[in-house]
Order: structure tokens, then C-alpha cells, then sequence
């Protein structure tokens, strides 16, 4: 029960995440990529320190080197992630950011040696195909967007490990607040070389933008991934983040007005399905023990 609480959390997370897409790509028009995110990130940091700062454990090297590892791989997986959707679609943007699922059982092997359990295999296989069916690469062929944005799911694939190793031996609380304030200070110094602030609108679709990014997306996002991810296993976890892709297309459809055949359709329905039965065989698997027994 503990672990279905986690998940159903977790699961919530991907739901939120997918509201992003199709807000990202509108916001890109007036609010450049590094900035918005350091301007995304600074609003949860913000939330985050006023909270929880007395709690703060900073006198740890470990932890401290821990948290930028942290703030490393999200800063990356966020960057490749906005900075592609400037030439790609949303929806495209959201699918190509499900590869993650097929990364993270090598990056857990490479990096903690974890066996990857038989219904989790399967449950990427079915992802996987679906992936394909809802991105159809053999018809639509890769642009420049789609190329920035493979660097994203090779990001969020080692986040999610590490997330999972440093979780486990140090305080959360100050985990979040360094990665935090490390995608802030390189969102920051990237828009200073690379963007011009001065071009920056701020109407009320940005600000409405903004805080559903930085309080939602950012502050809410983080916290539940760190505090609850450990609960469950690495594998287990990118399946339910992959929630977020299917989840993204519909409401890319809804309002950003983006088309799919019946066949991305069915892609879409096999990757639910390859989540439900992930999440679902181990418990079945133990009632029908019970049965027997």
C-alpha cells in the first residue's frame, strides 16, 4: 500500500508534467528558452527556500556534490527539452521525451547493478511500441527539434537513477533545494550570454505561464519525485512517467490544434497499456499466490 500511494503520487506528477507541453510551446513565442525556465525554476526555488530553509543540512560535501549532480541532469533534460520545442512540435516534443523508459534499465544497471524485473521488460516493450506508432519516424523523419530533444530523454534516464541512489543517504529536503537554485544560476547565466531579457513579454498568458510552471510543474513536481521515487524502483517509475506522453498529445490536440492518425491513436492506447500492466502483474501475481496458498 505504501508503494501504490508513491506511485499513484508519481503518476500525478506525470499528469502535471503533461500539462506542460502545450503551455511551453506557446510561451517559447514571447519568452526565450534559458530564461524561462531560470525564471521557472527561480519561482519554485523561491517557494522552496521560504519553506524549508532552516531545514537545510549545507555543511555536507557529499550531499552538496549529490544535489549538483542533481541539478546537472535536470538543467540538461529541461534545456534540450524547451530549447527543441522551438522547432518541433509538443506532441513530438512529449513522445520523444518517452525514450527515457528505454535508457533507464542500462543506466541502472551501468550505474547501481539493479536487476530489472520480467513484467517491468515487458511493460517497456509495450511502451516501446506504442512509442513508435505515436512518433512514426519511418514516415515523418527527424528535424533539427526532434534532434536537440533525443538529448533530453538521456538526461531525465540518469536523473531518475540518481534520484533514486541519493534519495536513499541523504536529507531530501536540501537535495531539492541545490538542484533547484543549480538550474537557476545556469538557466541565468545561459540567458545572459546567449538571450536578450530586454526582449521579454510579460502579458497575462506569460504570468499565468510562469506560475503553473514554477509552482505546479517545478516546486510540486520535484518535491513528490524526490520524496516519493524511492519508494518504488527506477524501472517502475519511468513507466509511470511515460503517463506524461499520451497524456501530452491529447491535450497538444486540444489546444495547440495538433493532428494524429488512428494509427498514433492505437501507439497512444499500447503505451497506457503497457503502464497498467507494469503497475499491475505484481499485485496480481501476489493475490493469486494467496489464492493458492
Amino acid at each position: 500500500m505504501k508503494r501504490f500511494k508513491a506511485e499513484l503520487l508519481l503518476f500525478l506528477t506525470a499528469t502535471i508534467w503533461a500539462g506542460t507541453f502545450p503551455i511551453v510551446k506557446l510561451s517559447l513565442v514571447t519568452l526565450p528558452p534559458f530564461y524561462f525556465i531560470g525564471i521557472r525554476f527561480l519561482i519554485g526555488a523561491l517557494l522552496f527556500s521560504a519553506l524549508f530553509f532552516r531545514n537545510l543540512e549545507l555543511n555536507n560535501s557529499a550531499l552538496l556534490k549529490a544535489g549538483l549532480v542533481l541539478g546537472y541532469f535536470q538543467m540538461l533534460g529541461f534545456s534540450t527539452q524547451t530549447i527543441g520545442m522551438i522547432y518541433t512540435s509538443a506532441s513530438n516534443s512529449a513522445l520523444i521525451t518517452g525514450i527515457t523508459i528505454l535508457i533507464v534499465p542500462f543506466a541502472q544497471y551501468a550505474i547501481t547493478k539493479k536487476k530489472v524485473q520480467p513484467e517491468n521488460w515487458v511493460g517497456v516493450v509495450i511502451v516501446t511500441i506504442g512509442l513508435y506508432l505515436l512518433t512514426q519516424p519511418h514516415i515523418n523523419g527527424f528535424n533539427i527539434g526532434d534532434l536537440i530533444t533525443v538529448i533530453c530523454p538521456f538526461a531525465w534516464a540518469f536523473y531518475i537513477i540518481y534520484v533514486d541512489v541519493y534519495t536513499n543517504k541523504y536529507d531530501i529536503r536540501t537535495l531539492i533545494f541545490i538542484q533547484l537554485w543549480v538550474v537557476v544560476v545556469l538557466s541565468f547565466m545561459l540567458g545572459a550570454a546567449f538571450e536578450d531579457f530586454s526582449m521579454i513579454a510579460f502579458g497575462q498568458f506569460e504570468i499565468l505561464s510562469l506560475l503553473y510552471m514554477g509552482i505546479l510543474a517545478t516546486f510540486v513536481t520535484t518535491i513528490l519525485l524526490n520524496r516519493y521515487q524511492k519508494e518504488t524502483t527506477p524501472v517502475r517509475a519511468s513507466i509511470i512517467y511515460t503517463w506524461e506522453q499520451p497524456s501530452a498529445v491529447l491535450l497538444s490536440i486540444l489546444f495547440v490544434n495538433e493532428q494524429f492518425s488512428s494509427i498514433q491513436i492505437i501507439g497512444g492506447t499500447l503505451m497506457i497499456a503497457g503502464i497498467l500492466y507494469s503497475e499491475t502483474f505484481e499485485y496480481i501475481r501476489m493475490r493469486l499466490k494467496k489464492q493458492l496458498d
